[in-house]
């Protein structure tokens, strides 16, 4: 099996580690939080919107359009000024608390795990 230092790539100009989701998303937790810290604040966002999505796309026929709207809002929310070093780090932190109590208030605690937390599961694309 392949190490994450072995599957990710670095940009050709920059010093900065990147990783897709799929081969992100499939790696141990310990080092999926390791490399998450290493990647631009654009590919962390890159890799939580995809997960999101692809919950979505593999759920969507179970929710009520208020999960739907929930889901729609924190897809949104994603940009890559969350993860930036310089950000508000107090206001981040309100907006994801907000957003938290929101799916914590229409969806499953196993569902809000699903959404929410680098515990989540790995979620293959959409079948076309």
């Amino acid at each position: 099996m392949l190490t994450g230092s072995q599957i990710v790539s670095t940009k050709m100009n920059q010093e900065q580690l990147t990783i897709g989701y799929d081969q992100f998303m499939p790696l141990q937790l310990q080092e999926r939080i390791r490399l998450f810290n290493e990647v631009s604040a654009e590919n962390r966002a890159l890799l939580i919107r995809t997960h999101v999505e692809r919950w979505l796309a593999a759920n969507h026929l179970r929710l009520s359009r208020e999960q739907a709207a929930v889901i729609d809002e924190i897809v949104r929310s994603i940009s890559p000024e969350l993860y930036q070093a310089e950000r508000d780090f107090e206001k981040v932190t309100q907006e994801v608390e907000k957003l938290r109590e929101k799916a914590e208030a229409v969806f499953s605690r196993d569902d809000v795990i699903q959404i929410m937390s680098n515990r989540a599961d790995y979620v293959p694309a959409a079948e076309k």
